[in-house]
């Protein structure tokens, strides 16, 4: 072959490279995982392997906020479930489960107000989701906080929407700071004794009006309530 019809054969189209590249393509990422992406939640997501060998954790090891390596897994793992990581993600997200973590969740915030973060739920599993505590670490004892109720943390995960049947009850809401009584039961400075905590700096009111800013485009459709009014009071700085 000569040097001209090589030149031409090849540069007369564009290569199949960039024919095939990702960006060419219509996205098949959900928009609920890209809206998170989009907030520095490290997402990642639970392919067949994951399901088949019941841990849904098993890529938490690739959990990212770039968009366009979600997207590749997106492709690599069609219809697959989505988890965000917790730790990487500098979040602090309370579960509760079933009759008895809504009756242990009530009593622990009681006369506390409502909490207006961002709450999720699938089945009879609720989590709200905070920011994690600037210079608080968390107790060693604090994970299991009571009978149905725990503190997600770092080397945790959760799912998020659109993950078969979990849905965001607020999704106008934004992650808010860790409630007082939950920073009292849940965190200890580092140089704290055994035991001890510092000491929650704020009110026990009800919190203000929220910015009109929302994280997500859409509200969730009518859907059972969320950790049975979740309460809380007035949070600190974190």
């Amino acid at each position: 072959m000569n040097i001209e019809r090589f030149f031409s054969e090849h540069l007369s189209s564009p290569s199949a490279a960039f024919t095939s590249s990702p960006s060419n393509c219509p996205s098949i990422l959900p928009e609920e995982v890209r809206q998170v992406a989009n907030l520095g939640w490290r997402v990642f997501p639970v392919s067949s392997l994951a399901k088949l060998t019941g841990n849904p954790d098993l890529l938490i090891g690739v959990a990212t906020c770039e968009i366009f390596r979600l997207e590749q897994f997106a492709a690599e793992y069609p219809s697959c479930e989505w988890r965000v990581a917790i730790g990487p993600s500098s979040l602090c997200v309370l579960q509760v489960v079933g009759p008895k973590g809504s009756n242990s969740f009530a009593a622990l915030s009681q006369d506390q107000g409502e909490c207006l973060t961002l709450q999720s739920r699938r089945g009879d599993t609720a989590w709200a989701f905070f920011r994690w505590p600037a210079g608080l670490v968390l107790r060693a004892s604090a994970r299991e906080l009571a009978p149905g109720v725990k503190i997600l943390a770092d080397g945790d995960s959760c799912p998020i929407p659109p993950s078969g049947g979990c849905v965001y009850l607020n999704p106008w809401e934004e992650v808010q700071a860790v409630p007082c009584w939950l920073r009292e039961l849940g965190f200890e400075t580092p140089d704290d004794a055994p035991g001890k905590n510092g000491t929650c700096a704020c009110t026990l009111s009800l919190p203000g009006a929220l910015p009109a800013r929302s994280a997500f485009s859409e509200p969730a459709p009518e859907h059972p309530q969320g950790l049975s009014g979740l309460r809380s009071g007035a949070t600190g700085a974190g």
